[in-house]
C-alpha cells in the first residue's frame, strides 16, 4: 500500500507541475487568461434554418508532459432555451439542461498544437446560456483541471428605438430670441451612457413647426462646432425646406454611426427669416425637465456663444436619435419623490415615477422598503399604462405608515420588473415617509410678484385669476405689487416677507420654486397647483379678522394645531384688497401684448392682444383682485406673536392688529365687503404648511355697544364659539336670554 501512494503522489505531483502547460486561446489566437469570463453574442447561421452563437475558442499545448492526454469538461449554470453542443476531439454531444457534464474522449497533442473546441449554444428564443469549460489533463486515470473558461452566451433582439432626453408623448414649449436668426440645437451623449453607449444612431427626429423657418440640417460633431458646417462636423445632412412645419422630422443619416467612448454631440439648425407668429418667435420645441447636456444653444447673432440651458427652467430640446443595437430588458429605476404621508395604523400612497431602459414595456413592478437598514417585505403593484422603451410613466404604490408619528428617510428599490428580476435593482430611490395622525387639506398660498409697470403681467393677472376660478377657497392669492414704486397698489418690501424673484411675472407656490403665474413650471400654472393641493398639510389654521369703520386697523386672530411633535412654526399675517381699481394714471397697466395678434396668444391672454378688449400699450379700467395691502412685517421684521416649539396636537392662538394704507389712492379704492385677512403658517426651511383667509368683518362703530337693561347677558364668546369668562378685547359674540346674538369689539 504504501508503494502504491507513494506512486500516486509522483504522478499527482506531475501533473501539477504541468497544469499551466495547456491554455485557452481566442479565434484570433490570443492566450485567455485562466478563470476568465467572455461574452459571446455574435449571431450565426448554424446551416439548419436555425442561429447559433459560437465562442471560437481553441486549447493549446504550451508544453504539457509527454503522454498526457486532455478532455473538455462543461458545466451549464443557465440555459434559458435552446441547447449547448459540444465535440472534442471528435464527437459531438448535445446538453439542455444544466448540470456538470464529464469528458469522455480524450485528445493527445503534440507540444505547440492547436485544437479548435468545437461548442455553441443553440438557441430558439431571445435569453441567455452561461458555460464553465475545464480542461482536464490526465497522466494514467489521474486527472487534473489544467484551465478554466467561463462563456457568457447572450442572444438578444437587435432593435431600432427612438431614444432621446425626452419622449415623443408630452406637451411641447417654444423658445427663442424673438427676431429672425440662424439658431444652433444640440444635446451631448456621453461615451459612458447607461442605455446609448455603443449604440449605432441610424437617424434624428427634431420639430420645427415655424413658418418662416428655412435650411435645416442635422449633424453629428465630437465637440461644438463654432461654425456649424461640412467641415466641423462629423455628418451633415440637409433637410429640404418641404419636410418643415411639423412637430415630428425624421432625418436618415449619410451612414450609420457608432457611439465612441468620448460621446458625440447630436444637433440641427434652422434659420428664421421673419417672425410673423409666435412659432417664428420662439421656434425651438423643448418638453420635460432641465438636465445637464440636454438644451445646448447659440444663435449666429443674438446668442453668439453655445449655453447649456440646464437650470433655467426651459426643460430638455425635443431631439431624438434613432438607435440600432441590444436593449436590456427589465430595466428600470424610480426617481427619488420627497416626502410622502401616511395616518398612523395605515397604509399610504405615493405616484412615483418609473423610467423604462429595456425593450419591453413595463406592465408590473415589485419592490422593497428599506428603514434604517431594514429591508420590507417585497410589494407589488400594477401600472395603469404600460411604460415604454426610454420613457418614464406614473406608478401608483402603497407605503405602510410608520408605528410612531413623524418623518424618517426611506429608501425604495425595484426588485422585479413584469415578474423578473430587475437588472437595476441596486439603484435606491430616496424619498421620507411622514406619519402623521390624519390627513390635512392644504390651502396653497400664490405669492405673484407684479407690478403696473411690468408690460407682461399681464399674463399674471389672468393666471391668477384663472387660479381663483380653478381652486375656489383653496386658492390663497397674494398679489405683490412692488416692480415699480409709482404703482397704486405698491407695497415696500420692508412691509412684506424677504421673498426673492428674478423678475416679473413670477409667483412661489407656498414659497417653493420660483415659476411663471400663468404657464406654471411647464405649460400651465393650474397644474404646478393641483399638485401643491395635493400634499396634506402639517399643521391645521383658522383666522378671523375685524376693521373698524374708517379702514385703519384690523384686528386679526388665528389659531394653530401642528400635526407633528417639535414643530416650530412661525405665524405671519396678511390682509388683502378685491376689486381695486382707479381713474389715475397710478393704476394703468402697461401691457406689451398688444404687440400681437390674437391668433398669437392664447385665449384667455387674447383680450390684452391687438383688437382684444384691453389691447392697448396702457391698460384702464382693469379691476384687481388679491391685492396684499399690509402685513405682519415692519421694517422687514415679523411682529406676529412667536408660537413656540409645538408638539403634535396642541393648539395655539394667536393675535395682530394691521395698519392699513394711508395713502389716498389706493384706501379710497378700498371696499368694506372685498378686504380678507390671511394667516400663514410658515416652516422652518422657509417653505409655508399651511394658510386661512377669511372675510374681514366690520366692528360696530363704538367700542362697546349698549346691551338692553331689560333682556339679561347668557354669556360672552369667541366668534369661533369657546365660552369667555368675560370680555377680551377685540371681536366678542354675546348671547342674550331671550335668544339674540350680537357681535361687539372691545378696543
Amino acid at each position: 500500500m504504501k508503494k502504491i501512494f507513494t506512486l500516486l503522489s509522483l504522478c499527482l505531483l506531475t501533473l501539477s507541475a504541468s497544469a499551466q502547460q495547456y491554455v485557452f486561446t481566442d479565434k484570433n489566437g490570443n492566450v485567455l487568461e485562466d478563470g476568465v469570463t467572455i461574452t459571446c453574442n455574435e449571431v450565426e447561421d448554424d446551416g439548419f434554418g436555425g442561429i447559433a452563437l459560437s465562442p471560437g475558442i481553441s486549447i493549446k499545448n504550451v508544453n504539457a508532459n509527454e503522454g498526457s492526454q486532455l478532455a473538455i469538461e462543461a458545466t451549464i449554470s443557465k440555459i434559458d432555451n435552446g441547447s449547448v453542443q459540444l465535440c472534442f476531439p471528435t464527437n459531438c454531444h448535445v446538453y439542455n439542461a444544466t448540470g456538470t457534464y464529464e469528458p469522455n474522449e480524450k485528445a493527445t497533442l503534440t507540444t505547440g498544437e492547436v485544437k479548435v473546441i468545437q461548442t455553441e449554444w443553440l438557441p430558439t428564443a431571445y435569453g441567455e446560456c452561461t458555460v464553465t469549460y475545464k480542461a482536464k489533463g490526465y497522466m494514467g486515470f489521474a486527472s487534473e483541471v489544467c484551465r478554466t473558461l467561463t462563456v457568457k452566451y447572450k442572444y438578444a433582439e437587435t432593435r431600432q428605438v427612438w431614444w432621446g432626453y425626452v419622449s415623443n408623448d408630452t406637451p411641447k414649449n417654444g423658445l427663442g430670441v424673438q427676431t429672425a436668426d440662424t439658431y444652433h440645437c444640440a444635446i451631448f451623449i456621453p461615451g459612458n451612457h447607461a442605455i446609448v453607449a455603443g449604440k449605432v444612431i441610424k437617424a434624428i427626429r427634431f420639430g420645427l413647426t415655424a413658418p418662416n423657418a428655412t435650411d435645416a440640417k442635422v449633424w453629428l460633431a465630437s465637440s461644438l462646432p463654432t461654425t456649424i458646417n461640412a467641415n466641423n462636423t462629423l455628418q451633415m445632412v440637409t433637410v429640404p425646406d418641404k419636410e418643415l412645419g411639423k412637430e415630428n422630422i425624421d432625418v436618415e443619416l449619410t451612414s450609420p454611426y457608432t457611439i465612441s467612448s468620448t460621446g458625440v454631440y447630436v444637433g440641427y439648425s434652422f434659420t428664421i427669416t421673419k417672425t410673423n407668429t409666435s412659432a417664428d418667435l420662439y421656434p425651438i420645441l423643448t418638453t420635460g425637465n432641465d438636465a445637464p447636456n440636454t438644451l445646448i444653444i447659440k444663435t449666429d447673432q443674438t446668442v453668439p456663444n453655445w449655453s447649456d440651458l440646464n437650470g433655467q427652467g426651459f426643460g430638455s430640446l425635443f431631439l431624438q436619435a434613432q438607435l440600432e443595437g441590444e436593449f436590456e430588458d427589465n430595466t428600470a429605476t424610480a426617481a427619488d419623490f420627497g416626502n410622502t404621508y401616511a395616518i398612523i395604523g395605515e397604509t399610504g400612497s405615493a405616484k412615483i415615477s418609473v423610467t423604462n431602459a429595456g425593450g419591453t414595456p413595463v406592465s408590473n413592478i415589485d419592490y422593497i422598503i428599506t428603514t434604517d437598514g431594514v429591508a420590507s417585505a417585497e410589494m407589488h403593484a400594477n401600472v395603469t399604462k404600460p411604460i415604454e422603451f426610454n420613457s418614464t410613466g406614473t406608478v401608483e404604490i402603497t407605503i405602510p405608515a410608520d408605528a410612531t408619528i413623524g418623518s424618517k428617510a426611506k429608501t425604495l428599490n425595484i426588485t422585479k420588473v413584469n415578474g423578473n428580476d430587475n437588472t437595476k435593482a441596486d439603484v435606491a430611490t430616496k424619498f421620507t415617509l411622514i406619519t402623521v395622525p390624519e390627513l390635512v387639506e392644504r390651502n396653497v398660498v400664490v405669492e405673484e410678484y407684479t407690478g403696473t409697470g411690468c408690460g407682461y403681467c399681464p399674463r399674471g393677472l389672468v393666471g391668477m385669476e384663472k387660479l381663483r376660478a380653478k381652486f375656489g377657497d383653496r386658492f390663497v392669492g397674494i398679489g405683490l405689487h412692488q416692480y415699480n414704486s409709482s404703482d397704486a397698489m405698491f407695497i415696500a418690501t420692508n412691509a412684506y416677507a424677504n421673498i426673492s424673484f428674478g423678475g416679473a411675472p413670477s409667483c412661489r407656490l407656498d414659497r417653493k420654486a420660483e415659476i411663471d403665474p400663468y404657464y406654471g413650471s411647464r405649460n400651465d400654472v393650474l397644474d404646478d397647483f393641483a399638485e401643491e393641493m395635493a400634499i396634506p398639510a402639517l399643521a391645521k389654521v383658522s383666522v378671523s379678522g375685524t376693521v373698524d369703520e374708517n379702514l385703519t386697523k384690523v384686528n386679526a386672530k388665528a389659531e394653530i394645531e401642528a400635526l407633528l411633535n417639535n414643530s416650530n412654526y412661525t405665524l405671519e399675517f396678511v390682509v388683502i384688497g378685491d376689486g381695486l381699481t382707479g381713474t389715475s394714471s397710478a393704476w394703468n397697466q402697461s401691457n406689451y401684448y398688444y404687440q400681437y395678434s390674437a391668433n398669437q396668444m392664447p385665449a384667455d391672454l387674447a383680450i390684452f392682444a391687438n383688437g382684444g378688449k384691453y389691447g392697448k400699450s396702457s391698460v384702464t379700467g382693469w379691476i384687481f383682485n388679491d391685492v396684499a395691502l399690509c402685513s405682519s412685517y415692519v421694517n422687514k421684521v415679523n411682529m406676529a406673536p412667536a408660537l413656540g416649539v409645538l408638539a403634535s396636537g396642541e393648539k395655539k392662538e394667536a393675535e395682530y392688529t394691521l395698519t392699513l394704507p394711508t395713502k389716498t389712492t389706493l384706501k379710497n379704492a378700498l371696499k368694506k365687503d372685498q378686504l380678507y385677512v390671511i394667516a400663514l403658517v410658515v416652516d422652518e426651511d422657509k417653505t409655508i404648511v399651511n394658510a386661512a383667509k377669511k372675510k374681514i368683518e366690520v366692528a360696530e362703530p363704538s367700542g362697546i355697544e349698549t346691551i338692553e337693561t331689560d333682556t339679561e347677558i347668557e354669556g360672552f364668546y369667541t366668534v369661533d364659539g369657546k365660552r369667555l369668562s368675560a370680555p377680551v378685547k377685540g371681536m366678542n359674540v354675546v348671547k342674550m336670554t331671550n335668544g339674540v346674538t350680537k357681535k361687539i369689539v372691545i378696543r
